[in-house]
């Protein structure tokens, strides 16, 4: 908006400036004519008067005039003398005339003839020393207009960009209102209209993690009391069922976790025993899992990281589970003294979905488990990179030990 309000500005500037000078250009050139032509009449008089009192008739050197002098000729004809020569054929009547290179005025006064010429290169070459001068003149006033111009146009976009740079330096989860706070009268109500609308996107955004929240604690003890009395029924088929009902179980608990993680949840210090967590976390899915899950803790007891250990242990749990589930062999779990571990395990067809709610391929879960690791680690601040190989998935990540 600068550039085009700097440009259609000094477009407009410069137009009517250029404009100005081609007429006034014109202008000049009309005047000068006059004023020259003023000089030629004034020359002539002269001349006339000098003859007037002159004694025989002869006019004196030290007028300061002499003829084929290349621009201003003066030539005077009188009977009985030889007329010096002119570079313009002989002129029929008295009065101004134009000849090939010369503007000529004649006037017949005591007797004699009086010619006196200018050359029209000579005024040319006038008029443009004059207009070059005005030129001259005009450069600093256009430096200065461009300068001036540029201060003003910043000045008065300067509330425009200060509410760009405000709005643009916003986290994805940052609604607050932006505020009309010094801002000009034509811009407070752009400010107020966005500010509704992120007042609306806010009331929206609690609703969906109201309705998800609320829905999946309320199916959590549902869910309980079913897969309770499967358990008691030894109708075969109702044994089959555990295993779906224990699918929804866990997709309960990871909306659970994703209304937590937008509610805050994550941004503790702790402290948190990786260790612990992690043992925990193995002997409660190890009985299930599909492949074993080796965890070497490098001979630690404890180790002390700045997460806080609900995050911690959310965080981990998707990215153990992730592997059993995709994985085609044993997990392997690694830690490391100075706060790094690794989660690896080969796997077939190691795609990874890069999205919310996509899943990878054969992938029988709602494509949640990535999208809260990233989240988690992000609100942790907890480093997490990824590697994927042919038949390899491996995710490390960096904890900060706690002080």
């Amino acid at each position: 908006m600068r550039r085009r309000l700097t440009g259609g500005v000094l477009a407009l500037v410069l137009g009517g400036w250029i404009a100005t000078v081609v007429l006034s250009a014109f202008v000049l050139e009309h005047e000068m004519d006059e004023m020259f032509d003023e000089e030629l009449r004034a020359l002539v008089e002269t001349t006339v008067l000098y003859l007037d009192t002159a004694q025989g008739g002869s006019i004196p050197r030290t007028l300061g005039v002499e003829t084929n002098d290349g621009e201003r000729v003066l030539r005077i004809l009188s009977p009985g003398r030889a007329a010096a020569p002119a570079p313009w054929p002989a002129l029929a009547g008295d009065g101004f005339h134009d000849a090939p290179g010369w503007r000529i005025l004649r006037i017949s006064a005591e007797g004699v003839v009086i010619e006196a010429a200018h050359a029209t290169t000579w005024r040319r070459e006038e008029m443009l020393e004059a207009a070059s001068a005005f030129l001259a003149l005009a450069v600093p006033l256009i430096v200065l207009l461009l300068w001036g111009l540029s201060r003003i146009v910043t000045r008065t976009t300067a509330p425009v960009v200060r509410l760009a740079d405000e709005v643009a330096s916003r986290g994805p989860d940052d609604l607050s209102p932006t505020g009309a706070d010094g801002l000009p009268q034509e811009l407070r109500p752009l400010a107020a209209a966005l500010d509704a609308y992120l007042a609306r996107i806010g009331a929206l955004r609690q609703s969906e993690r109201d309705f998800i929240a609320n829905a999946a604690h309320e199916l959590r003890t549902p869910l309980a009391g079913l897969r309770n009395r499967l358990l008691l029924s030894s109708d075969p088929e109702a044994q089959a069922t555990i295993g779906m009902v224990d699918a929804l179980t866990r997709r309960v608990e990871r909306l659970l976790q994703v209304s937590r993680l937008e509610a805050g949840l994550g941004l503790g210090r702790g402290p948190a025993d990786l260790i612990r967590i992690l043992r925990l976390l193995v002997d409660e899915l190890a009985p299930r899992a599909g492949h074993a899950i080796r965890l070497d803790d490098s001979d630690l007891d404890r180790l002390e990281v700045a997460a806080d250990p609900d995050a911690l242990a959310i965080l981990l749990r998707n990215l153990i589970e992730n592997a059993l589930e995709h994985g085609t062999g044993d997990v392997r779990i690694t830690v490391l003294a100075d706060g790094r571990m690794a989660i690896e395990n080969p796997a077939s067809r190691p795609d990874l979905p890069e999205a919310r709610f996509a899943r990878g391929p054969g992938s029988s879960g709602a494509g949640l488990g990535l999208s809260i690791v990233e989240a988690l680690a992000s609100a942790m601040q907890v480093p997490l990179s990824r590697t994927v190989r042919a038949d390899l998935v491996r995710f490390d990540l960096r904890f900060d030990l706690a002080r």
